[in-house]
């Protein structure tokens, strides 16, 4: 199999490259699950008491099962209230954009996310 061709890494500045498949150098590996907000609250994310309740509603009528998984006939707990489309590629929190998922598939998702 041929080697991978290598990229720049994905941190921002850094001039490395590499061919590692989440698009980080060696030296930067884990920057992709670092907080893109540090100092900022939950409210200030965007994320206060209308979400809090708007979450709520999402997991009862999903009834705490994570959507992803119930696709392959498996029956998780449902720990996060995802954005089908990211409100940041313009998404919204209206409940047709909104899943629950475990952190598993959460995880998942945003990765395939960022790599796109």
């Amino acid at each position: 199999m041929p080697a991978r061709i290598p990229k720049a890494c994905r941190k921002q500045g850094c001039k490395n490259t590499t061919i590692n498949s989440n698009g980080y150098c060696d030296e930067h590996q884990g920057c992709g699950w670092q907080r893109h907000q540090k100092g900022k609250t939950s409210s200030q994310r965007g994320y206060g008491a209308q979400w809090r309740k708007i979450r709520a509603v999402v997991l009862v009528r999903d009834n705490y099962l994570c959507q992803e998984c119930l696709k392959q006939g498996l029956f998780v707990t449902a720990t996060t209230v995802d954005h089908i489309t990211p409100k940041a590629h313009g998404g919204s929190d209206d409940l047709t954009n909104l899943q629950s998922l475990c952190d598993s598939c959460h995880k998942f998702k945003t990765a395939r996310e960022r790599l796109k």
